[in-house]
């Protein structure tokens, strides 16, 4: 500790401080420095958000911390400059002897008292220049990664003609494929390419989304009965087209074609290729045209899957066939393999594929490291299958990881490994990895609300709503978003006001039935009796699944003192129940609802039964996320069974944990009034409300 000649009191160590720290970790900094940690703060913090802070911001004004950069390296050579002024001329503690003498300083100590102040001036102006240097390095090492940083944009003209989109896809995918084999080009990701798919942004404003310097636009079109492919590369930063090329689409010369395109680009780029690069640029994926062509159709199918999944199984089955004509007219089409891997697995895992398919699966990634084991697509194909087909994910991750180093500029194995861990339960891992997701700043809707419901779940609502209204500017059509976002609204205030406003903006925006949110908001509302009419008017196709539309009845009849109407639905959701078991008898959610309707009946043994087996089969199946859903379920169970202490422990452990459950919740959902009236209830409110 060092005493500065104002009476302050400062250490010799100055914390420089680039994210905030867990509360652990500051208690162990502070007690080596015996005391308070104060320090100077390069911390960007918003919703969501903790990073360190960069010289230049996009949207400073977001930051919580109210921070500059330049403000901030200003602070630490003025803290440095007190440091060392107070270590070079120390404070005398002990009183001055007050004389009316004069006093007279030595010439020797005249020197030193000079020397030492030089030396310091000195010494201030090395830091200076030393924390300047660094700055102007960074700033030139950020325009250099930028330098010869490009991207791949496909269109289509006409824009909503979908077989020209998939062709545009394919062809982008083609010549990615070779442009990433170029170890000086920094190209984006095919998935990052993809959200610009038709896009109409001008190209200043591309250059700033996508942090690159040069564009290559492929534009598809038709002219009478032909097809025609437009290619140019432009150079964003002047705004200047480089180079660009009419072809004839010719299924014969396609491979030869994006071979010359990936060298002229890289000639008016003035790189020159290795010989290892010219090899492998020059390495076709097949020898097939029309292998190739049915490759290209088939890939970019897929990569619109994995890039917006809003599809059924006729789309998985459409891939799946063109993988097969490609391979069939090539079988040792290794790329093939292992995206007819990835398709099969994701189809699997989405349920429109049944598990017979798992084989096929690692049957095909098998064939495809026996062709070649390199092949960046084969260890994303393990990944799918070890997460989707096995619940391996010890391997998943692994597979994922190595992924992720192979295409660094693709987010996706990174979101992947994040939902992987959220499976395990490992939340410190996937906030880790969400974070890194974010950065990237992705625009798939799905991943978005995904992001979003992790936070639902690790109790963030703030950063939550945030990423569910993110994807819903970027797909307004679609329901899941919206419903996602009604649940942290709900969950954040506890009360249906801003629900409702949202619902309001549904009804415009998107086809799809929105019958059984209004339900609910009706019961939280303490509205009943209409309630109770929209859910006679429903139809079970309202609901997923549809014998939720009679545990709604029941609720809503037993609330409204209705016991002979509540048994008669409450016994109708177990017919509805019981028939779906018998199509997927280890259907966890299922037999969650099937105890909700037998607590309903006050069959106490077997609704704790089927609450209870809800929640093993979620074990089973390695997924502590559906786990947490079940908890809650089976706490649900025992509030309407009676058994309250049994509900309270599940209670609290849901809020102590990552779970759907929030303590505003609590008190606006009617199955929890009965525990109200309980002490212990009001003191876990209390407790966890602050979050």
């Amino acid at each position: 500790k060092i005493s500065l000649p104002n009476g302050n009191v400062i250490n010799r160590i100055l914390p420089v401080r680039i994210h905030e720290l867990d509360i652990a970790d500051i208690k162990l900094c502070e007690s080596v420095l015996g005391g308070v940690m104060r320090g100077v703060e390069f911390v960007y913090k918003s919703s969501g958000v903790n990073r360190p802070l960069r010289p230049i911001e996009e949207h400073p004004h977001d930051n919580i911390n109210k921070t500059y950069y330049r403000d901030q390296i200003n602070k630490v050579a003025n803290s440095l400059r007190d440091i060392i002024q107070a270590i070079s001329y120390p404070v005398q503690l002990a009183q001055p002897v007050i004389s009316k003498e004069r006093v007279t300083v030595p010439s020797n100590q005249r020197k030193l008292f000079n020397k030492k102040m030089l030396m310091g001036i000195l010494f201030i102006i090395f830091l200076l220049v030393c924390i300047s240097g660094i700055y102007i390095y960074k700033r030139v090492r950020q325009q250099n990664s930028m330098e010869m940083t490009l991207a791949i944009i496909p269109m289509t003209n006409p824009p909503a003609d979908m077989d020209l989109q998939n062709i545009a896809i394919g062809s982008m995918q083609a010549i990615f494929a070779k442009l990433h084999e170029v170890k000086s080009l920094n190209v984006k990701g095919e998935i990052t390419s993809l959200q610009y798919l038709n896009t109409k942004k001008p190209n200043k404003d591309l250059r700033k989304e996508l942090q690159s310097n040069y564009l290559v636009l492929i534009n598809i079109g038709r002219s009478s009965d032909k097809l025609k492919m437009w290619i140019g590369l432009i150079d964003t930063k002047n705004d200047k087209e480089l180079w660009s090329h009419e072809y004839d689409w010719n299924d014969e010369q396609l491979m030869p074609l994006f071979t010359n395109v990936v060298q002229t680009i890289a000639g008016n780029l003035n790189i020159e290729f290795t010989s290892i690069e010219t090899i492998n640029i020059e390495k076709d994926l097949t020898k097939n045209p029309d292998a190739y062509l049915n490759y290209l159709r088939a890939s970019a199918r897929l990569l619109s899957i994995m890039g917006n999944r809003f599809l059924d199984s006729p789309s998985f089955r459409s891939v799946i066939k063109f993988y097969d004509k490609a391979i069939e007219d090539d079988p040792q089409f290794a790329n093939a393999y292992a995206r007819r891997a990835i398709a099969l697995s994701w189809g699997v895992h989405s349920g429109e594929l049944d598990s017979s398919n798992i084989k096929k699966c690692r049957a095909d990634i098998n064939t495809a490291a026996r062709i070649n084991k390199d092949l960046p697509d084969v260890q994303v194909a393990y990944g799918f299958y070890y997460y989707y087909c096995t619940k391996d994910y010890a391997n998943a991750l692994i597979s994922f990881k190595t992924a992720s180093m192979n295409d660094p500029e693709n987010y996706k194995p990174l979101f992947y490994m994040a939902m992987v861990y959220r499976a395990m339960g490992d939340w410190k891992k996937t906030h880790e990895l969400l974070d890194k997701v974010i950065k990237f700043e992705p625009k798939d809707p799905l991943d978005l609300t995904n992001i979003g419901l992790s936070f639902d779940y690790m109790h963030d609502y703030d950063s939550a709503l945030l990423f569910h209204q993110k994807a819903i500017n970027l797909k307004p059509n679609w329901l899941a978003a919206y419903m996602n976002k009604i649940s942290s609204l709900i969950s954040k205030y506890g009360n249906t006001k801003e629900a409702h406003t949202l619902i309001d903006s549904i009804t415009l925006d998107t086809p799809e039935k929105i019958r059984e949110v209004q339900i609910l908001l009706d019961i939280y509302d303490k509205k009943y009796d209409q309630a109770l009419t929209k859910a006679k008017e429903s139809d079970l196709k309202d609901f997923t699944p549809g014998g939720l539309k009679f545990i709604y009845l029941g609720n809503i009849s037993s609330l409204l003192n209705d016991k002979l109407s509540a048994k008669k639905y409450f016994d109708s959701a177990l017919v509805e129940f019981n028939l779906e078991l018998k199509a997927d008898p280890n259907n966890y959610y299922t037999h969650g609802q099937l105890g909700l309707a037998y607590a309903g009946i006050e069959n106490k043994e077997k609704a704790i039964s089927e609450g209870k087996k809800a929640i093993q089969l979620t074990v089973t199946n390695q997924n502590k996320m559906k786990e947490s859903e079940m908890v809650v379920i089976l706490a649900q169970i025992y509030s309407m069974l009676g058994l309250y202490d049994e509900a309270l422990s599940r209670v609290e452990y849901s809020l102590r944990n990552p779970s759907p459950l929030s303590t505003k919740l609590l008190q606006i959902e009617p199955v929890w009034k009965p525990l109200m009236k309980r002490k212990e209830f009001k003191t876990i409110i209390v407790k966890y409300d602050k979050r």
